[in-house]
C-alpha cells in the first residue's frame, strides 16, 4: 500500500510543519526560485485571470447591496476537476488529519486521491476514478477509528450548512421479464427515478431471475415513481414496479437527512419540547 499514489490535503499544514517563507521577503516569497512547493509559478501566472476568462461575471445588487452574477454553464465548467469529490462529514467530532490518511491509505485505492478541510466537521475528499468514487459513495457510513463518517456527493451547489438530497439508491424490479436483464434495458426503465450507475452481479449473470437490482442515483427532494409502464412493440406491454431499498429520508427545511419535514424538529418546535421532556 506504501507505493499507491497519495496526495497531501490542501491548505492544511501538518502540525510539526514549519513554514519555509518565514523570513522571506515578499519578491522572494513569489520568485520561481524560491521553495515553497509553487516555485515553477511566478506571481503573474498566480495572480492571473487568463485561465479563467472564458467565466462571465455580471456585477450588479442585491436588496441594497454588492452582488454578482455567474452563467450556470461556466461555473459547471470550472468545476469539472471535482468530477470525482466527495464530503466526509464527521457529526460527532473529526478525527486527527493523520488519522484519515492512514485509513484511505488502507482502503487500497486504485488512484490517486487527496483530503481537504472544509470546517470542523466536514473533510473534502478528490478522487480521480470513478471505480472509487463509487466504491466510497456506496457505502453511506465508513468508520474510522470507531467514529462515523458519512458519506456525501459533492455538487456546485454543496454547502457545509446543508447536507446533499442526492443520493444513491439500489432499486428492486421484481417480476421483470428475464431477457430484459441487460443493463441496455434496465437503464432506460429506470431513468425516471435519476441516474442509472450500475447493476448488481446477479442481475448482470442473470442468476437471479425473480428480481433485478440496478443502483440509481436519485434526488430525495424529488417524489420518486412507484413504477412505470413498459411497452414491447405492440403487443406486450405492463406495469414495472420499482422498489426503493433504504431509501433515506430527507428535509427540506433544515436540509438534513434521517427525518423528513413532519419530523423537524427546527420545523415543528413542540418535538423538540417533547424530546427534553421525556
Amino acid at each position: 500500500m506504501a507505493g499507491r499514489p497519495f496526495s497531501s490535503e490542501e491548505g492544511i499544514p501538518h502540525p510539526a510543519m514549519t513554514y519555509a517563507g518565514a523570513g522571506l521577503s515578499f519578491a522572494e516569497v513569489v520568485s520561481s526560485k524560491s521553495a515553497l512547493g509553487f516555485q515553477s509559478k511566478s506571481f503573474a501566472s498566480l495572480s492571473s485571470t487568463s485561465t479563467i476568462s472564458r467565466v462571465q461575471a455580471v456585477a450588479s445588487t442585491h436588496k441594497g447591496e454588492p452582488a454578482v452574477n455567474f452563467c450556470m454553464e461556466d461555473i459547471e465548467c470550472i468545476a469539472t476537476p471535482f468530477q470525482y469529490a466527495l464530503v466526509g462529514k464527521f457529526s460527532k467530532g473529526r478525527l486527527l488529519m493523520e488519522d484519515l490518511r492512514n485509513f484511505f491509505h488502507s482502503l487500497d485505492l486504485k488512484a490517486e486521491f487527496s483530503l481537504g478541510l472544509l470546517d470542523h466537521k466536514h473533510v473534502l475528499i478528490r478522487l480521480t476514478t470513478e471505480d472509487d468514487y463509487y466504491c466510497l459513495w456506496a457505502r453511506g457510513i465508513w468508520y474510522v477509528k470507531e467514529v462515523p463518517m458519512r458519506i456525501f456527493k459533492w455538487s456546485i451547489d454543496f454547502h457545509v450548512d446543508r447536507e446533499t438530497s442526492v443520493v444513491p439508491v439500489w432499486f428492486v424490479l421484481p417480476k421483470l421479464p428475464i431477457h430484459l436483464f441487460h443493463k441496455e434495458c434496465l437503464f432506460p426503465i429506470v431513468a425516471c427515478l435519476g441516474r442509472p450507475l450500475c447493476v448488481d452481479a446477479a442481475t448482470a449473470r442473470s442468476s437471479r431471475p425473480n428480481v433485478a437490482r440496478v443502483y440509481c442515483e436519485v434526488d430525495l427532494m424529488k417524489k420518486l415513481p412507484s413504477r412505470i409502464w413498459i411497452v414491447v412493440g405492440d403487443r406486450i406491454s405492463f406495469w414495472q414496479l420499482l422498489i426503493p431499498e433504504n431509501l433515506p429520508k430527507y428535509c427540506g427545511c433544515c436540509f438534513h437527512q434521517g427525518h423528513n419535514d413532519a419530523e423537524c424538529k427546527v420545523k415543528n418546535l413542540e418535538l423538540k419540547s417533547m424530546t427534553a421532556q421525556g
